[in-house]
């Protein structure tokens, strides 16, 4: 005879108070503030120069005898314009549904977190079509077309064709490139690599790191792109790809904004959008009664702002490898 009462007869199932489940990405995940400088403007969009790239590549000096005058030379300077747009994105919180949540959905954190995120994945599709597909950059290289794909490790020298990415844009700029940006699928194929790993004969490759393949393919920073997307319309069939798909950007981005500093590409924030921070992000918690009043409170819209603009202001400064790997 089974023991009575059963545990099923002490204890009603519940909502834990203390543990709920979501999907939410780390905010490492998305590349799209770390590749090139965050530039704060104070304006939505205006003007900045531009320094003849020629004119700081060319030879000057030449023999000259004190008591005349210095053989001189000179620059053009031209202008450019950037124009921040601002993306928005709301959650409605009806005063019913949160008078009745239970305390381990923490609705109004919820919410916050689904409007933030929605606007980081958005950011990072923004970032990828201006940035991170073939047609933008001084030289396209296609996989299979151009070079072998990084995950046929037989046939493909990934460590070479880098190698000639850099001579490539120092060639064509004098400058180095200091950031590699790679798809995870390429991360995952490249600490893999057979010529990758015997670069690091003690090491296995379940250890080779990011910054050992910094270093090996001597950028300061290799940055992995490993945001997700939901593919599919909400009601269908999940399906969830990576944002930035399988490929790699060589470049060089300035350390930082300054004057008469050269980059492969800039994003201009909006800084002003809220005069609290210089990042072009917002939040607002503002009611909204003609939605839905109850005597338990008033339906209150959470809000999301964004406001930036993803500028190429050196297209030779970049090299893409399309199509790194197959997948």
């Amino acid at each position: 005879m089974p023991y009575q009462p059963d545990v099923r007869d002490v204890h009603i199932d519940a909502a834990l108070t203390n543990f709920s489940l979501a999907y939410m990405q780390d905010a490492s995940n998305f590349v799209s503030d770390q590749v090139f400088p965050v530039v704060p403007v104070e304006h939505k969009s205006d003007k900045y120069y531009k320094f003849a790239k020629d004119a700081f590549l060319r030879r000057g000096g030449r023999i000259s005898p004190f008591g005349q005058e210095a053989p001189r030379g000179g620059f053009n300077i031209s202008n450019d314009s950037y124009n921040t747009e601002t993306w928005r994105w709301a959650f409605d919180l009806l005063p019913d549904i949160k008078a009745n949540s239970d305390p381990g959905i923490n609705i109004d954190q919820a919410a916050t977190n689904f409007v933030m995120n929605g606007l980081l994945v958005e950011r990072e599709v923004q970032w990828g079509t201006q940035f991170f597909t073939t047609g933008v950059w001084g030289t396209d290289f296609v996989g299979g077309t151009n070079f072998t794909q990084w995950d046929d490790p037989a046939n493909s020298d990934p460590i070479t064709d880098v190698s000639n990415a850099r001579k490539t844009l120092l060639g064509n700029t004098g400058y180095l490139p200091n950031t590699f940006t790679i798809g995870f699928s390429v991360y995952e194929s490249l600490k893999r690599h057979p010529l990758v790993v015997d670069r690091f004969k003690y090491t296995s490759s379940d250890s080779i790191t990011s910054g050992m393949l910094a270093r090996l393919f001597e950028v300061d920073r290799l940055l992995i792109a490993k945001s997700v997307q939901a593919t599919s319309q909400e009601g269908e069939a999940i399906t969830t790809a990576f944002i930035l798909g399988n490929h790699a950007l060589l470049s060089y981005a300035a350390p930082a904004p300054s004057l008469m500093a050269h980059s492969a590409g800039f994003t201009f924030v909006w800084s002003r959008l809220t005069g609290l921070n210089n990042l072009g992000v917002a939040t607002f918690r503002y009611p909204m009664p003609h939605l839905g009043v109850t005597s338990s409170g008033t339906t209150e819209r959470i809000e999301g702002q964004y406001a930036y603009a993803h500028k190429v202001t050196g297209s030779d400064l970049g090299y893409f490898f399309s199509n790194a790997t197959a997948s």
